[in-house]
């Protein structure tokens, strides 16, 4: 008998739907009104910072935003500065400056006069200039001190655009790393230099995306942090039930030219708990199959991720203090979540006292292994490591 398992030649065109990293295109699900409302704040020029946990799709968000923007309105050049490896405040000039370097070379295009224009707006830094392949190239001089850099490098990249009559779009990714610096390495100067620069951009929108949600809040909710109330939130949760089976539906027939079941439906949503990456990681092997989906073959392709990424989760749970992971257990074990997990009715049965389960729901809510869903219920974070725990 012929296995159900295509071979590496058959493999159909719309496996590229579930990538496990950024999905843009036809692979990018929803987020409709999200894109929408960021499109706009980058062309009114209004600040914006988003959050999600991490592999939600903040990054894809803002990808596909910048490609619609790219088609629709190709006088915005937009760039990305990944903030995830950087440890100190060189690091973060030397990342930022980069990008700079990238978005002004880009600014000046085929313009003749654009090595006159951009010396005349980068003139602090001692611009130099360099032609190959690729075309024109921007090089900045390193700053003596990071935050002062920061500050002219982003100004210089301000009078360029408006130079070249165009609107840059800034986007920094994992944001937070700059607050972890804190304190004491320097972090609230590069704040204040990012300030400084926004709150006199003309032709810079700027994005801030990250995924610790305490970081973030900090560093743009607290009065005493720089760039306080500097920006619009635009905060990301999963994506709805209707939107995946419409999505799902749609690669259905890309796949198998037929739908598939909504009982299959519902049972990959309910295994993954609506979680982006897991959605993808579990779609991915059931569209490698020669049969679309049933709720059997999900249950048995989720049983499958969850026992090869339990090592994944078995380490955060072992470095859980014992009253955390009995809570944790005992929310995960509710599969519809918990509406009051610091009730005595709840704990009671768990011998934690309400003190101690109070202190213990903080802390989980506080390390992102918890959530509040839409209805108000408590549930894990990671789908995985939800079934891993109802399994002992």
């Amino acid at each position: 008998m012929r296995s159900e398992r295509l071979g590496p030649a058959e493999m159909p065109p719309g496996l590229n739907l579930f990538p496990l990293g950024v999905a843009t295109g036809a692979a990018h699900c929803n987020r409709a009104d999200e894109r929408s409302a960021l499109k706009r704040n980058i062309l009114a020029g209004i600040h914006t910072w988003l959050w999600s946990r991490r592999r939600m799709g903040k990054t894809s968000l803002i990808e596909q935003t910048l490609q619609d923007l790219a088609r629709s309105n190709p006088e915005v050049v937009a760039g990305t500065c990944d903030l995830l490896v950087i440890h100190d405040p060189q690091g973060f000039e030397a990342q930022l400056r980069s990008a700079i370097e990238r978005l002004g070379s880009r600014l000046a295009g085929e313009d003749a006069q654009a090595t006159g224009k951009l010396a005349e707006a980068f003139q602090a830094l001692k611009p130099e200039f360099s032609f190959g392949a690729l075309g024109l190239r921007l090089r900045l001089a390193a700053p003596d001190q990071p935050a002062q850099g920061i500050a002219e490098a982003l100004l210089g990249l301000d009078r360029a655009a408006g130079m070249q009559r165009r609107r840059v779009a800034l986007a920094f990714d994992e944001f937070q790393q700059l607050g972890a610096l804190m304190p004491g390495s320097g972090g609230t100067s590069l704040e204040g230099a990012i300030r400084h620069a926004a709150e006199r951009a003309e032709h810079i929108t700027y994005l801030f995306a990250g995924s610790e949600k305490h970081l973030l809040a900090a560093m743009f909710e607290d009065a005493q942090r720089p760039l306080y109330r500097l920006c619009r939130k635009i905060p990301l949760d999963r994506i709805g039930s209707a939107d995946y089976l419409a999505f799902l539906q749609q690669a259905a027939e890309i796949r198998w030219s037929r739908p598939i079941e909504e009982s299959a439906i519902k049972r990959i949503l309910a295994a993954t708990a609506r979680h982006p990456y897991y959605v993808n990681a579990l779609c991915g092997r059931l569209w490698l199959r020669a049969r679309p989906p049933t709720p059997e073959t999900a249950s048995a392709a989720w049983s499958r991720i969850v026992e090869e990424d339990r090592r994944v989760v078995v380490g955060p749970l072992a470095r859980l203090a014992p009253t955390q992971r009995a809570l944790l257990r005992a929310v995960a074990q509710a599969e519809d979540g918990v509406a009051q997990p610091t009730s005595h009715r709840f704990l009671a049965p768990l011998r934690l006292p309400t003190s101690s389960g109070g202190r213990a729901k903080e802390a989980l809510e506080r390390d992102d292994l918890i959530r509040q869903d839409e209805n108000g219920h408590w549930t894990l974070v990671d789908p995985v490591m939800a079934s891993y725990l109802r399994a002992l």
